[in-house]
């Protein structure tokens, strides 16, 4: 036998029901709003953490710029360093070849080097005593300290 509820029993039950969905609907709507709210945290920090590898990658450009810059500033000095010695050593080689006696007095220093005594290098350079005696004196204590 099944007894029939009266009204105010099945009012109760329906308010009871009633309360359980408001209680669900408030619990899901709770549930929804801290989602959210652990989103937008999420979606914050992610923009945090883009902001300072957008900032990180400028700074890395820059320094990139600036290497890149000092590297070629580098390079024009190297260049002309390189050019300035170049002249330098063309201006050498032109006085030498200018002074005809320079060479006579190199060859003899050559000689001296090789072994070759006054007599040779007075020869070989066609220069008088006392200088083939200088050269052979100044190149032999050359020799013999190096």
């Amino acid at each position: 036998m099944i007894d029939f509820m009266d009204a105010s029993q099945l009012s109760v039950i329906a308010l009871a029901l009633a309360a359980i969905v408001l209680v669900l609907v408030i619990a899901l709507a709770i549930q929804v709003r801290t989602n959210r709210q652990h989103q937008t945290q999420q979606h914050d920090a992610v923009l945090q953490q883009l902001t300072r590898v957008e900032e990180q990658q400028h700074n890395l450009n820059h320094q990139i710029e600036e290497q890149q810059h000092r590297a070629l500033v580098q390079g024009r000095h190297l260049q002309q360093l390189q050019t300035g010695q170049g002249e330098l050593e063309n201006q050498i080689r032109d006085v030498k070849l200018q002074d005809p006696s320079m060479r006579l007095y190199q060859r003899g220093a050559e000689l001296v080097k090789q072994g070759a005594t006054v007599e040779e290098v007075m020869e070989a350079c066609d220069i008088p005593r006392a200088e083939a005696e200088l050269i052979v004196t100044i190149h032999q204590n050359d020799g013999s300290s190096a």
